[in-house]
């Protein structure tokens, strides 16, 4: 029975490899609000229901507060996911992963960070789930150096898919931000906030997302869809006296062998995501 037992357990593993591999895996990356604070019933089955109805073969969550190691195991299985790994328990904000299919060789980074990434296999494809910092551009720049320090250590140039919540805007999407609307809002902002910097000496700063486009990383969004979309603020959160300021600071980046694997890329807008959280989801499905 001993022996069995492993042979089985390999046997499993290969059958979910082989059945991944004959469909297309669909990625999807959601900043959820202090651990999805506004379900408030225990075990958070809304949120598990929703999930559900998204049938993701990996999941990248931001901002998992208030959840252990166990508890997100817990969550992640009652939507299907019977893998998960969290960045850090007791942490405000931390990230997370969970899958469908084993999370193998994992790195979790810490130092250096205000929030963290986790690095990690899934079935041969490299994830990374990062949050950087919203509150100065001068972080961010040294935050998205060392991911991808991190990403070229590793020596795996393929297959990499890149998600998370980034906290600011990329080039790709300059034109939406013309108005001068979103540096007011900046400006207000690091008012209200000092010592908070978001703009460089009064300009919107690209730097980190040129930084990932200058590695050769593929924006999927873009794409599909070359017109902007917005992934804050969702309905709920947009303004209730004056007009919304829209951004997009959450991406799923590919690496350049998927470009032409991407099958599809949506920011997710319905009725659950209008009013959960303050980001609307990504999710991106790559033919294998």
């Amino acid at each position: 029975m001993k022996l069995f037992q492993p042979l089985l357990y390999l046997f499993l593993f290969s059958t979910q490899v082989v059945l991944a591999q004959n469909k297309p895996m669909k990625f999807l990356s959601y900043n959820i609000l202090e651990g999805m604070k506004l379900d408030t019933v225990i075990n958070k089955p809304a949120f598990a229901a929703w999930l559900k109805t998204q049938d993701a073969d990996v999941l990248a969550l931001q901002e998992v507060t208030g959840f252990t190691q166990s508890s997100l195991e817990k969550l992640a299985l009652s939507y299907g996911h019977p893998y998960a790994v969290l960045l850090i328990e007791g942490e405000k904000f931390p990230v997370a992963i969970t899958s469908k299919y084993p999370i193998t060789n994992v790195k979790k980074i810490t130092d250096n960070m205000d929030r963290g990434f986790i690095l990690a296999e899934i079935i041969g494809f490299q994830i990374a789930v990062l949050h950087f910092t919203p509150f100065d551009y001068r972080k961010r720049r040294q935050e998205v150096a060392l991911l991808l320090a991190e990403i070229k250590a590793k020596a795996v140039n393929k297959n990499w898919v890149m998600m998370g919540d980034f906290n600011t805007v990329s080039p790709l999407d300059s034109s939406a931000y013309t108005d001068g609307k979103l540096i007011a809002n900046y400006i207000a902002y690091e008012k209200k906030y000092a010592p908070i910097l978001k703009l460089v000496n009064g300009k919107i700063d690209y730097t980190v997302i040129q930084d990932i486009l200058d590695y050769k990383f593929v924006d999927a969004l873009k794409l599909k869809h070359q017109d902007f979309i917005k992934t804050v603020h969702p309905k709920a959160f947009e303004p209730k006296n004056g007009p919304d300021v829209p951004s997009r600071i959450d991406f799923i980046f590919v690496s350049p062998d998927l470009k032409n694997k991407v099958m599809g890329a949506e920011v997710i807008k319905d009725d659950f995501t209008h009013v959960r959280s303050d980001h609307y989801p990504v999710y991106i499905t790559i033919q294998q």
